[in-house]
């Protein structure tokens, strides 16, 4: 008899436990906005972290992004725009967190930290379009800086052989 009791005791004990990934997950799903089966398609607010190495800018901000079927469909910035699927291949972000480089180059991270709604986003976000200007920008000034500097040396040469020609010119007026 002790030992049919002490089965069943053993059997209530291993069988109550969860694991720490379902305790994790029923949590969040209490929060509202996951379940065990990953996000419901809708519209989330998310921490977006990017990375372009072309400019070595690096931001941080809080936006709302959309998720369908687990993948991450669309980021929305503040001043309207988006970058979508048009852009990159949507990773999976059944587990909350993902991370892809678009077709400009540039490297995200995308962590979801609750529902539409849930959280103040940034009123001023830069969009990939901000970042390539920005690019193009700096390409430009390196041109134009490359350019002058060329103007100069090439202003320096003339200059030299005006005085070298001033020179040759008074010598031979001063032989005459």
């Amino acid at each position: 008899m002790k030992h049919i009791y002490l089965f069943f005791v053993l059997l209530i004990i291993c069988c109550g436990r969860k694991s720490s990934n379902e305790q994790n997950n029923l949590l969040i799903e209490s929060n509202g906005f996951v379940s065990e089966d990953g996000y419901e398609d809708g519209t989330y607010c998310a921490e977006i972290e990017y990375y372009y190495s072309e400019t070595g800018t690096n931001s941080t901000y809080t936006l709302e992004v959309e998720i369908e079927n687990n993948e991450l469909t669309v980021i929305h910035w503040p001043n309207g725009g988006w970058l979508d699927s048009s852009h990159f291949i949507p990773p999976d972000i059944s587990d909350g967190e993902a991370s892809f480089t678009s077709d400009e180059g540039v490297d995200y991270t995308v962590k979801i930290i609750g529902n539409e709604g849930d959280c103040v986003t940034d009123s001023y976000a830069k969009d990939e379009d901000d970042l390539i200007r920005e690019k193009e920008d700096q390409q430009n000034e390196e041109e134009n800086r490359i350019r002058e500097e060329e103007e100069k040396i090439e202003e320096n040469k003339q200059q030299e052989e005006e005085n070298h020609n001033r020179e040759e010119e008074e010598e031979d007026n001063s032989e005459e």
